[in-house]
C-alpha cells in the first residue's frame, strides 16, 4: 500500500501547485477514512490526544488530534475548516488553529468528509464559535441535522449519536466552494455514508 500511495504522491507532485494541493488535502482525507471505516462505534486515545499543528502544502494545515484529521484552508478573506471531529476535540482543534497564528473566529466555511460522528460531532460547537456556514453533500445532511439518528447503519446506537448541526447550504455533486480565491470542487463518493464527499 505504501509504494501505490507514493506513486500517487509523485503524480501529484507534477501537476499544477493548485491542483497539487487539492489533490495532497484529498489523498489525505482518502486516508483518513479508510483507517476509520473500522472504529465507528469505539473512541480511542489517539482521537483525542493532542498532535503538532502542522503545514501540509501551501496554505492547507493539520489540525486534528493523532487520530482523527481536521484540516484547516488558509485564505485572506477567512478560513475553510474539513472535519469538525467530535465535540470534546473542538479546543484542540481550536488550539491548533491559534497555534499556527490564525484566528479561528475567521473559520467561514465548515465542511465534512462524512456525516458519522467522529468526524462531524463538534460542527454545532463550531458554529457556534465562529459563525461559519456549515456545507454538507445532500445525502449526508438529514444524518447532521438528527445528529446521527438518521444514518443508516449507526442511526439506532446512542453512542453515535451527537448534537445536531442546521446545515446552511446543501452540496450537491460537482459543486463548487469558493472563498478567498481557493475553489474546492465537492465530489459524492457514497458508501461509508450516502453524502461521503471527496
Amino acid at each position: 500500500m505504501e509504494r501505490h500511495l507514493e506513486k500517487r504522491i509523485m503524480r501529484y507532485a507534477r501537476m499544477s501547485k493548485a491542483k497539487s494541493i487539492l489533490a495532497l488535502v484529498l489523498l489525505c482525507l482518502m486516508g483518513t477514512l479508510s483507517l476509520a471505516g473500522g472504529a465507528i462505534a469505539q473512541n480511542t486515545a489517539d482521537w483525542t490526544a493532542p498532535f503538532p499543528a502542522h503545514r501540509v502544502v501551501g496554505n492547507v494545515y493539520y489540525v486534528g488530534s493523532k487520530g482523527l484529521a481536521s484540516y484547516l484552508i488558509t485564505t485572506p478573506e477567512g478560513h475553510i475548516l474539513i472535519n469538525s471531529s467530535m465535540e470534546a476535540n473542538v479546543p484542540l482543534i481550536q488550539a491548533s488553529v491559534e497555534k499556527l497564528g490564525f484566528k479561528f473566529s475567521e473559520v467561514k466555511i465548515l465542511l465534512i468528509s462524512h456525516a458519522h460522528w467522529d468526524h462531524c460531532a463538534g460542527s454545532a460547537r463550531v458554529k457556534e464559535l465562529t459563525g461559519a456556514k456549515y456545507m454538507v453533500m445532500d445525502g449526508d445532511v438529514p444524518v447532521v441535522e438528527s445528529g446521527g439518528k438518521e444514518d443508516f447503519q449507526y442511526g439506532n446506537s446512542p453512542d453515535n449519536q451527537y448534537r445536531p448541526a442546521k446545515v446552511d447550504r446543501v452540496l450537491h455533486d460537482g459543486e463548487e466552494v469558493k472563498l478567498g480565491g481557493v475553489v474546492l470542487v465537492a465530489h459524492k463518493t457514497p458508501g461509508h455514508t450516502r453524502g461521503c464527499t471527496t
